[in-house]
């Protein structure tokens, strides 16, 4: 069928219409042509036209813009805030590469920046609606992706309200597979000079990263030269501020890490990290103490499991100086809060030549210092505490602590010192078992004095407490020791019981067979108010037990006592006598409960002392063992025989004067035990053939003796000079049977036998020494008495004396009240005197005052019964007239005229003078002439004669002799015949200082005294 054929008409118009349409179109295409052409060459001022149109706010241009092969160039691009004319951002050159296949899937091809800069205010970042603007543009433009952007280096400010510089950084990178939302396949971004107000935090960070499914994994970055300060961070966020300490400081830091991935929320792989830090530092605000650090290397991983691991770390040179400020900096007051669940293990860690520096805190009294270092292995950290199968290992160098809570300027002694000590445990096994696995101290030092510490104060103020059947062991109590060493110990302690005691002693701890050995050498103890020597020593001591056990069961398994030695006399016994007898319950109360499987003393001396007055100290040895026996003494002294002792050849001086004899013994038979010392009693003395001299020396023996056993003060040894200061009374020794045989019986007052009676008596008896009294009472008449050897006269004195013997259980003692017309003293006197004295076996002790020369003078003395008639006193005076006294003590050397108030203490014998100080000041205007210079001026030619010369020497000599002065200060020192001291006069006419030494340059020669023996010798 053919196709029907259109009319010839329908066809010349359609033919017609084509020809004008393509009439048409060429003309468009030519008017397209010519606009496209206009367009074209006129290309950047349309395009920048249009975007002043579009831009709002922001202007955007550029300076050329070219196609090449199918990428568009543009050329000096800029964007302009228009309100404030500030360029926002500038680029050199801007490529972009559209693939024209891939357009119509919003893919936008390539894009490459170079040359750039980005110069913003911090405002523009923070205006009202612009989060909901971004939004809205971010959900439009979530379709549209780029294949890569590659972003070269480009400087990039941000700025304050000021405006100035806030943070600057360079950044360049490239991103592939990005959307404008802000996923992408990878990227790498380098900034590099990120600074913060002109502060540099680092010098350049590189992230290698990927974002995809809402998270972001980074791949691998860097970070090098890096530095943070704690002050920068109030002012970057003070919210973040205020949820760290208050501290200040910072720190320089490099990091390497990969395999991180972030979400919305929060971290989701932690990866690998290596930190490296340089030059922590961290202090309070307040500047006192801080936390330094040279090096930190780190590196940490997250495993599978969410842990954080510490692969290794290295610590170098930290230095902690722990404060009141930095404690309460970490370690704030706040209410407790339920521990949050974390976890860290730490595979392996070390310290290296750390310090810390400790000062006195409220929750520490202790200061010091030391050096540390430590080597941690399989370490899990947790609020819970510390667990591993591993051994850890701590080491401390140095070791030097001291109580804090005591004024510094006393400069306590350290109470703790070590050379160096190394721990190592397992903390399983601690936690589980207690078990610590090497503890070595080497020189450990050991000082708890009262000058250092109040390490004791409780022990005597607080009562015995009953002790618990169970008590609960303190946590010290419950270690046990694979392997305890101390090497080159030394302990130093003292306390105030009675009296002070200072112990010292010298100790090493070795472990053998799971039982540690405690080895103590050379250990004293010394009461120094009492002998310089020791009362107990101890030359080796070895103590073997098992730990803990031994605190357990409260035993040792054996205990061995080689040399030493003991003194037991008053010195030792008084120690827990008074307030410090509970110490002795206390540690009787501890002894008690304590065992020994096996004790030995080998060659322990023991020295009684004072046995009886004027007998030498005794001494023996003790040897025993003993198996399975309690620890206190009464259980000890069951095990000791009873024991004899032979003394020979003894003599009893006389109290009063030692070269007199009260007795003479050839031989005294001791018998005792071990008990009956412990409780100072003995039970038989027997004395054999013993020569006694009866005579004043003999009842003050006796009077002694009686106080002796009655546990009072003695009469002192006249040996060692003035009466000491009362000691602290203890019971004296009490003596079972006291028996005497073939005893002789010789009379001799004042030591020397009477003639006629030269054969002795003999006597024995057996008995307790008994006291008897005798009374007197006399009437002193007026008269003079004069003390030749003190050269001293009393003048009209009358008075009442009260004496009684020492047979009486009473104070032995003379007391007389005097008055005295005048007291005289070479021709210095003291009118209408008082004068109280008292009299015993040991001196005389006297109290006096009277007037003198217009002024009072008081004073008191004593005067020792001894071989040189030892004394000591004072004198005191107001008001006196010092005229009439330099007349007579110093008439050819120096007057001095006014009154003074002084006084004068002084101590010496009949012989001489031992020492004397004394000191006066003027109470008037006055006047002082040098005597001794008047010889002197004698010798020169008259006033106005002689020579230039001698007549000013006479004139200074006359000047330097007499003053007028309105104050006056002096004070002096003499021993014996020489001394040293001061006059200060100042007066309307100038000052005079004279500084005066004496001194004594003659010979002297002692004659020979006589002895007892010489007396007995005499027909």
């Amino acid at each position: 069928m053919k196709q029907e054929t259109p009319p010839p008409k329908r066809r010349r118009r359609l033919l017609r219409w084509m020809r004008r349409l393509f009439y048409l179109g060429c003309i468009g295409i030519v008017l397209l042509a010519g606009a496209g052409w206009w367009a074209w060459s006129e290309r950047v001022t349309v395009v920048n036209s249009l975007l002043l149109r579009l831009g709002g706010d922001v202007q955007v241009k550029f300076a050329a813009l070219d196609w090449v092969n199918g990428v568009l160039h543009l050329k000096e691009v800029s964007a302009t805030h228009v309100p404030t004319a500030q360029r926002l951002v500038e680029a050199g050159r801007i490529e972009w590469q559209p693939d024209w296949r891939e357009l119509r899937g919003k893919n936008l091809g390539s894009v490459k920046i170079e040359g750039g800069s980005v110069d913003i205010p911090l405002t523009m970042f923070s205006k009202p609606g612009s989060g909901k603007a971004a939004a809205d543009g971010t959900a439009a433009a979530s379709a549209w992706r780029l294949d890569s952007l590659d972003l070269a280096s480009t400087k990039v400010t941000i700025r304050d309200e000021k405006p100035a510089p806030l943070m600057s950084a360079t950044v360049q990178g490239n991103v592939r597979g990005g959307t404008m939302a802000g996923a992408f396949e990878a990227a790498v971004i380098k900034v590099t000079d990120l600074v913060w107000q002109d502060k540099p935090l680092l010098s350049s960070l590189q992230v290698e990263a990927a974002m995809k499914d809402g998270k972001i994994e980074i791949k691998k970055g860097s970070l090098r030269a890096g530095h943070i300060d704690l002050a920068w961070v109030k002012a970057f966020s003070p919210a973040l501020s205020d949820q760290l300490p208050p501290l200040r400081g910072g720190v320089q830091f490099e990091w390497e890490g990969h395999d991180l991935a972030f979400s919305r929320d929060g971290l989701i792989a932690g990866g690998t990290h290596e930190l490296r830090l340089k030059n922590l530092s961290l202090q309070p605000l307040a500047d006192a103490g801080g936390v330094k650090a040279a090096a930190v290397e780190v590196k940490l991983s997250q495993d599978l499991n969410g842990v954080w691991h510490v692969e290794h770390g290295l610590l170098l040179k930290p230095e902690i100086e722990w404060t009141p400020e930095l404690e309460a900096a970490l370690l704030p007051k706040s209410e407790s809060k339920q521990a949050s669940a974390w976890k860290l293990q730490v595979d392996g860690m070390e310290v290296r030549d750390g310090k810390v520096v400790l000062s006195p805190t409220k929750l520490s009294p202790v200061a010091g210092e030391f050096g540390w270092s430590t080597k941690l292995v399989a370490l899990e950290i947790s609020p819970a505490g510390m667990r591993s199968a591993s051994k850890q290992r701590l080491v401390l160098e140095n070791l030097s602590l001291r109580w804090g809570r005591m004024d510094p300027s006393l400069k306590p002694r350290p109470f703790a010192t070590a050379k160096n000590g190394v721990l190592e445990l397992v903390p399983d096994k601690l936690r589980e078992l207690w078990f610590v696995e090497s503890l070595v101290l080497d020189e450990p030092h050991f000082e708890f004095t009262p000058e250092n510490g109040p390490w004791f104060d409780k022990v005597v103020a607080e009562p015995v407490k009953p002790l618990s059947a169970n008590p609960e062991p303190t946590w010290w109590r419950r270690l046990q020791f694979g392997m305890l060493t101390a090497q080159g110990g030394a302990v130093a302690v003292a306390m105030k019981l009675a009296e002070r005691v200072e112990i010292s002693t010298h100790f090493e701890i070795a472990t053998e067979q799971a039982k540690q050995r405690l080895s103590i050498a050379d250990t004293r103890v010394r009461i120094p108010t009492r002998a310089n020597l020791p009362v107990l020593s101890f030359e080796k001591v070895e103590a073997v037990a098992a730990l803990p056990e031994m605190w357990r069961t409260r035993r040792v398994e054996s205990l061995k006592l080689t040399g030493g030695q003991t003194e037991v006399g008053d010195a030792l016994m008084t120690l827990f006598s008074g307030q410090a007898a509970v110490v002795e319950e206390k540690a009787e109360a501890v002894a008690a409960r304590w065992t020994a499987g096996k004790i030995e003393v080998e060659k322990l001396g023991v020295t009684l002392m004072s046995i009886a007055p004027g007998l030498p100290p005794v001494r023996f040895d003790v040897t025993f063992s003993a198996n399975e026996t309690p620890l206190d003494l009464d259980g000890l002294a069951e095990n000791v025989e009873p024991q004899q002792i032979v003394l020979t050849r003894l003599r009893i001086p006389s109290p009063h004067e030692p070269l007199r004899t009260v007795a003479e013994m050839d031989m005294i038979q001791v018998t005792y035990t071990l008990d009956g010392l412990l409780h100072r009693r003995i039970d038989r003395v027997e004395i054999v053939s013993p020569l006694l001299y009866v005579g004043e020396d003999l009842f003050w023996y006796v009077e002694n003796y009686r106080k002796f056993m009655k546990g009072e003060e003695q009469v002192p040894d006249a040996t060692v000079g003035p009466t000491q200061p009362p000691k602290p009374r203890v019971p004296g020794w009490r003596v079972d049977t006291l028996a005497v045989a073939d005893g002789r019986l010789v009379l001799a007052p004042k030591g020397v036998p009477l003639r006629g009676f030269s054969k002795p008596f003999p006597f024995s008896f057996t008995t307790k020494l008994e006291s008897g009294q005798l009374d007197a009472e006399f009437e002193i008449p007026t008269d003079n008495y004069t003390l030749e050897h003190l050269k001293l006269e009393f003048r009209g004195m009358k008075g009442k004396v009260l004496f009684n013997l020492p047979m009486k259980d009473r104070n032995n003692n003379l007391t007389e009240t005097f008055t005295v017309e005048q007291v005289r003293w070479k021709q210095l006197h003291l009118e209408k005197a008082h004068l109280s004295v008292t009299y015993d076996t040991n001196g005389i002790y006297g109290t006096f005052g009277g007037a003198a020369y217009g002024g009072y003078v008081n004073g008191a003395f004593d005067i020792y019964l001894d071989e040189a008639y030892t004394w000591d006193g004072w004198v005191s005076g107001v008001g006196v007239d010092l005229g009439p006294v330099t007349t007579v003590m110093f008439p050819r050397y120096f007057l001095l005229n006014g009154v003074v108030e002084g006084k004068i203490i002084a101590t010496g014998n009949k012989s001489e003078l031992y020492q004397a100080d004394g000191e006066f000041k003027n109470r008037s205007r006055g006047k002082f002439s040098i005597a001794a210079l008047n010889d002197m001026i004698a010798a020169l030619p008259q006033a106005m004669t002689g020579t230039l010369t001698d007549q000013i020497t006479r004139i200074g000599l006359e000047t330097l002799r007499d003053f007028e002065y309105d104050s006056v200060d002096s004070k002096a020192r003499f021993y014996g015949r020489e001394g040293r001291g001061h006059l200060r006069f100042i007066g309307p006419y100038g000052a005079r200082n004279f500084d005066i030494n004496v001194y004594d340059h003659r010979w002297k020669e002692e004659p020979r005294k006589p002895t007892t023996a010489d007396a007995v010798a005499t027909p």
